[in-house]
Order: C-alpha cells, then structure tokens, then sequence
C-alpha cells in the first residue's frame, strides 16, 4: 500500500492534465477495493492490461470493521467465512491456461496466508475454523494491503462529475488539502453513511451504539432494536452480552429469520451463471433468504445460547418521540390497528441508503444516471435493474460500477463479502489474449486428487502450496 497525501494525488492522477484512462477510482478502502486492487496487480505482473487501481479513504484500510468506522466496535463475529477472502471462489476458468496461476498469486493475499504470517493458523483449525471478529477481518484486511503496490489517498470523496471520457473525482484530503483525479471509471465500493431512517433525538444511531453504549442510568433498561438485518444482529448480540435488561427486535417481518446457508444457497453466491435464469420473483425471494433482512445461524445461536429475554415484535416503526421519560414507538402492520410500545432506549438498526453515491455526483453525472434509470420512485431499484456484467450502470461512460447495487442483476454474492474475486474479474474485464490456449484438465500433481483425477476447485490445494509461499517470504523479510 502507497499512502499518498491529496497533493501527491494531484501530481500524479490530477486534471488538469493527460488523464488515465485505464485508472479506476475506488471509494472506500474496504473488502471490495482491495480485492480489485489485489487481482489487477497480479495481472498486471503477469502481463495482462489490466486497469490500475487508486484508492480514496478518510478513515484507514478496513475501518469499517473497527470503532473508527462507527458500524461496530470491533467485538462482534464475521456472519460470512473468513475463507471467503479477497480471491475467493477461485475459479478455475477465466485467464485460460493462466488461470490456475492468476489463482495462485492471489492466494499471497488470502485469509490463511493472513494467520500462516501472524502465527494463529494452527490456533484457528484446532479451535474449529470460527468466525473472526471484526477487529481480526480488519486487521487481515491490513495485512493484505500491506502486501500491495496500490495508492491510498487520505481522504473523502466529496464530488464526482463526468467529464467527456472521465470522471473527474474530488478528493478532500484527512489532513487538508484537495486533489481533482482524473479515471476512466469509477467504483463505489462502500455502503455509504448509516443515517437510519428515525428521525429526531429520540432514537440512538448505530454509531451512537457503538461509541456510547446505551447511555443509560439504568441497571435494566428496556431496549429495542429497529431493524432486521445483520448490523441489527451484531448489535443484539452485544446487547445479550452486556446488557442485564430486557431486548425486543422490531422489524416489518413476522419473525426473525434465519439466512439460508446451505449448499445449494452458498453455491448460487460462488457460481451465479445460473442466477440470470431466474425470474424477479426467484431473485429477490433468494436474496430474501439469503442476505437481506435475515440474522446469520452463527449470531442466532449466540443470542439463543446466552439466555437472555429477547423478544421481536412485527411492524414498520411510523412514530418516535419522548413520553414521561422513556421513548414511544408506533408499530403499523397492514390490516391491524397501530401498537405504541415504550422503551427506555431505543436503537435505529435500519441501514444505511443504497443510493447514497448520488448526493456526490455533479449536475452532468445526475443527469447521466437519470437518463438512464429513468424518473423513477424508487432509486434503488431502478439502478438495481440497470447493472450490467461488469457491475458498472448500464448505458452511462465513463463507467460507474456498483457492486453494492449488483445482487439482483448479476448474483447476489456481488453485493456482500461473498465472491470477492469474482467481483474483481467482472470489474475488471480482462481480456485473455488470442493467444494464451484455454484451460483444458489439470495435470499438475497439485491440482489433482490422489487417484489423478482433476479436483473441481483448485482452491483448496492452492492455498496449502501458496501457505508455505507466505511463510518463506516473511522468513526473507525477518
């Protein structure tokens, strides 16, 4: 990783001036960034033209994971496995003959080589692979920056206009400064401020939650938690823990549901070819089960396991003010009459707006994505429906990809932590040259069974090989 100062910035990718067209903008420095910056240089050193990475973030790689990002405190666990990590699924097809290479330089950067260099790898198997804290992913996500050549500039992203055949991105910099960068395309990769959609001093923020606690006098508050999904989740599991009182889940569904985490769901997130078969219905019941609005099993069980009166109560939240002291919540359900319910605390779990992006485009770039999407009442969706395969708004140049937005269009693992390296390839859109031959079966010994049979994944095997590869190059660094 290249910490650059908005200066540094402006030398180097500024406009004025001869604009890269083959550079590609990233806002945020999370999971989805560095996936993309880790595939686009490993192609790159192999040969391949792949776009060039540039990263803009006020808060520091993964901060999302940590207290400073204000969505958690860094104690709650991953709902996804950490082996699904920034090049996972892995797949063997893609880059031809070269696929299996490309794989192999990108495991350098993966979760086990992360716990092979700091010393927990054999701690994590024996304990039964858990799910890592958030702190644990942040400080993976670190680790793997670390080991890239990509520019981070420090700061926030405070306007992106279109500009011909660029974008022209602004860039308020941590310590001062601005930068006026100029890409050939631009990618959103965060999920944007969590605003809740409580209005009013009646309610605590997410990130209140998490730097405050409940901030409370009281020894057994009653507190309740508007929102279904897993930033909801985290914040009840913490609630279980430390909290003596009473926690009630409020939510539009008729109960807390768990996601859907069999095979056949986990492999429509790693292979999605089969996701554009599937009619709006199918698509947005999977993503109902699967990642929307649902509690994972493993924080689930963590809730049940710890004994604590947790109750939820069905409705969407209409009202939200102060009475004799505590705080009243209007709950409408269709076809029922209103329910007010009083909490000592309550706590906006809701999320944060899918279509925040917006409020940064200048005038050109709105009425390039209106034209596109049309006068519509519902943003979101529209966008939802203008995805294309290589997660960018469909119809608008320079491109503006949006994997958040990519899970109805193009698999519902773009969205999350899910396929991380695929993301990468379709945003990237690496052509193989003519002349590099297509994979055919494996005959190397490290990609086959005992019996030499070619294995479906080679990722697996890849990693063992790649593991002792991490090792001998921190042994170097020593």
């Amino acid at each position: 990783m290249e910490p650059l100062s908005p200066q540094e910035a402006q030398r180097r990718f500024g406009v004025p001036g001869p604009v890269t067209s083959g550079l590609l903008c990233v806002v945020g420095a999370g999971p989805k960034a560095l996936a993309t910056a880790a595939k686009s240089q490993v192609l790159r050193e192999m040969g391949f033209d792949a776009p060039r990475v540039v990263i803009v973030e006020p808060y520091g790689v993964g901060a999302n994971w940590t207290a400073v990002g204000g969505r958690t405190n860094g104690k709650p666990r991953l709902s996804t496995s950490p082996e699904k990590d920034l090049g996972f699924p892995y797949a063997r097809a893609g880059y031809g003959a070269l696929s299996g290479e490309v794989n192999s330089r990108v495991q350098e950067f993966g979760w086990t080589g992360f716990l092979v260099a700091t010393g927990r790898y054999a701690a994590w198997v024996d304990a039964g692979r858990p799910s890592p804290r958030h702190s644990t992913w942040a400080a993976y996500l670190r680790w793997a920056a670390g080991r890239l050549d990509v520019p981070v500039v420090g700061g926030w992203v405070r306007r992106m206009e279109v500009a011909g055949d660029h974008w022209e991105v602004t860039v308020e910099g941590s310590r001062g400064g601005e930068a006026r960068i100029g890409a050939g395309a631009v990618m959103v990769s965060g999920p944007g401020p969590r605003d809740g959609v409580l209005a009013g001093d009646a309610v605590c923020s997410v990130e209140e939650y998490w730097r405050l606690g409940l901030d409370t006098s009281l020894t057994e508050p009653s507190v309740a938690v508007v929102g279904g999904g897993e930033t909801a989740a985290s914040i009840v599991e913490n609630l279980v823990l430390e909290n003596a009182g009473t926690t009630t889940v409020i939510s539009p569904q008729p109960v807390v549901y768990s996601r859907g985490e069999g095979y056949f769901e986990n492999a429509l997130y790693s292979e999605p070819e089969r996701w554009l078969e599937l009619s709006d219905v199918d698509r947005r019941e999977v993503i109902a089960r699967t990642d929307r609005a649902v509690y994972s099993p493993r924080a689930i069980e963590t809730i049940a396991s710890e004994g604590c009166p947790v109750s939820h109560r069905q409705g969407r939240v209409v009202s939200a003010h102060r009475v004799d002291g505590r705080v009243e919540l209007v709950l409408r359900n269709p076809d029922r009459a209103d329910l007010a319910l009083r909490f000592d605390v309550v706590i906006d779990a809701t999320g944060a707006r899918h279509d925040w992006f917006l409020d940064l485009l200048g005038p050109q770039a709105r009425q390039a994505v209106r034209t596109v999407i049309g006068d519509s009442a519902d943003t979101t969706e529209a966008l939802e429906h203008h995805i294309g395969a290589d997660l960018s708004l469909v119809g608008l140049r320079p491109r503006l990809v949006l994997p958040t937005l990519a899970g109805y269009a193009q698999g519902p693992g773009f969205a999350n932590l899910s396929s991380l390296g695929l993301l990468a390839d379709r945003v990237l859109g690496v052509t193989v040259p003519a002349s590099v031959p297509t994979a055919g079966p494996s005959t190397d010994p490290t990609t086959a069974d005992p019996d030499g049979a070619p294995t479906s994944a080679a990722a697996p095997i890849v990693a063992d090989r790649l593991t002792v590869r991490a090792v001998r190059k921190d042994d170097e660094i020593a």
